[in-house]
């Protein structure tokens, strides 16, 4: 990203916000706000933390190419976009946002929404925030894949990293409609990941903003931090993970590199497909490598 674009992506951002914080950095490094945010307002982390941002003010109603998604500058480095004629950009009163189709009997990236990831860099500690928001009608069925994190790409599909070569974090739409993270990590329980609930269920037609935050552990230690907050039409976050004693990697492999703007249906067979023709809504991405500052 270049770096005037960069300063005028933070700038944006930062107008959005309707009191003032006042910050202060503290002993464990992270970013806090002497006072809260309403309700209506960004949660912005300052002094230079945050490394993407993207609400699609700039890019204009209609398809969101592959193209489009690769020259959209507020990605930064994108290593690939296929969403096969799938995305689009959307006026939701008067907010640009990502809406993906995903469409009758179909399932898997290559079929329904989409597969893209950025390269972000690489950290020991990052926080993910993305709003998302179900159609009305959306066909959950199921269990689905939305957006994450993760050292690398490799870690999904049943591939397991057993070795502690790295790990993904991603959030998804479990049976019932139950809200999830999907971890691959050393530990796994399953060969096809763990499923770590949220404690509530999605529903159509709500803005839900979703933040983690992952911090890798060190060396061999099994101390690894996964925390997620989640909030709905702007409530106040609420954290609802909190979890010290994953192991993302071993001998510095844990480390953060990408992030994920993959959702889908799925699963493995068609017993997931979509029983209707869905669509489901993106914006207000930030990667931050400090808390943000309306968390605890």
């Amino acid at each position: 990203m270049h770096a005037n674009h960069h300063s005028e992506t933070a700038l944006k951002l930062a107008t959005l916000c309707f009191v003032c914080m006042t910050a202060a950095i503290d002993q464990g490094g992270e970013l806090r706000a002497d006072q809260p945010q309403t309700n209506e307002s960004k949660s912005v982390s300052v002094g230079g933390a945050i490394i993407l941002s993207n609400d699609f003010s700039d890019e204009s109603i209609g398809p969101y190419t592959d193209v489009t998604f690769k020259a959209d500058r507020d990605w930064g480095k994108v290593l690939w976009a296929n969403y096969h004629g799938r995305a689009e950009i959307i006026d939701h009163h008067g907010d640009h946002q990502l809406r993906l189709k995903f469409p009758k009997g179909k399932f898997g990236h290559q079929h329904t929404g989409g597969n893209a990831a950025v390269s972000i860099g690489t950290h020991d500690e990052i926080c993910q925030r993305v709003t998302i928001r179900f159609e009305p009608g959306f066909s959950f069925v199921k269990t689905g894949k939305i957006v994450g994190l993760g050292s690398g790409a490799h870690w999904s599909g049943g591939n397991v990293p057993r070795e502690g070569q790295g790990y993904t974090s991603r959030f998804i739409w479990d049976r019932e409609q139950e809200a999830a993270m999907y971890l691959y990590h050393m530990d796994q329980r399953s060969k096809y990941g763990d499923v770590v609930k949220l404690g509530f269920k999605f529903q159509t037609g709500v803005d839900y903003t979703l933040t983690q935050r992952v911090k890798t552990n060190t060396g061999s230690d099994p101390n690894g931090i996964l925390q997620v907050w989640a909030s709905e039409n702007g409530e106040p976050p609420r954290l609802v993970v909190d979890r010290s004693d994953l192991r993302f990697g071993t001998k510095g492999r844990g480390k953060t590199e990408s992030m994920f703007v993959a959702p889908f249906h799925g699963g493995g067979d068609s017993s997931f497909a979509a029983a209707e023709t869905s669509y489901l809504t993106l914006d207000d991405f930030i990667i931050s490598t400090v808390k943000f500052s309306d968390l605890p």
